[in-house]
């Protein structure tokens, strides 16, 4: 029996919805967009196209190619009807997921310096991950991208992260301060400057 869709079977749904692909270039632009906010391994998503094959909700076609065979998928009129009744459902509720937070949070268990290793090595991963967004802003101002009438969709996304990226590097640049001002990473408690930055969460209006 088939199993269950996902919300990256949806993913691939939708990107089906937009034209045939074959599973190389389905992966492709998966790795060009949607992984910076919906990652998943190349593995996965080979897997998960064949399981939306089984589901009836995609054709597999074997055709051949200018060196060798591919199989191009194509969306069904019931994967259409079963993405559009995913559109109909409540989205599932936004996560944040970053180990750096899980190490601090556990960070009297280890020392300043790896505390600082993990800070540090957190904020060159987020500028490789700004760096490698901005190449793709860089191409869709000078060519309009693959999908350039798809903009209007993609551009609120690309603000969003930026500022992600950033604030996330401005996180860690500031904790690795606050770190070395410790003279060791166990019972230091509320400092009267961090009890200044949980007040001002306060005197903020609500978002």
């Amino acid at each position: 029996m088939p199993s269950k869709p996902t919300t990256t079977s949806f993913a691939l749904l939708g990107l089906l919805g937009i034209k045939t692909w074959s599973a190389y270039e389905i992966v492709a632009q998966i790795r060009r967009g949607l992984r910076f906010y919906w990652p998943r391994s190349d593995a996965h998503l080979y897997a998960e196209l064949k399981r939306i094959v089984d589901r009836g909700h995609a054709t597999a076609e074997t055709v051949e190619g200018p060196r060798k065979q591919r199989t191009l998928y194509t969306i069904t009129p019931e994967g259409r009807t079963a993405l559009a009744q995913w559109f109909d459902t409540e989205p599932a509720p936004p996560v944040v997921e970053i180990e750096a937070f899980l190490r601090m949070f556990l960070g009297d268990q280890t020392s300043a310096e790896r505390l600082r290793e993990t800070l540090e090595a957190t904020t060159r991963q987020a500028r490789q991950f700004h760096v490698e967004g901005y190449e793709v802003i860089k191409d869709v101002l000078d060519t309009g991208g693959p999908f350039p009438h798809r903009l209007h969709l993609v551009v609120p996304m690309a603000v969003f992260l930026d500022k992600f990226y950033r604030l996330l590097i401005d996180w860690c640049e500031e904790t690795m301060i606050n770190i070395d001002e410790w003279p060791n990473t166990r019972d230091v408690g509320l400092s009267p400057r961090d009890r200044e930055r949980l007040e001002r969460i306060f005197a903020q209006p609500d978002p």
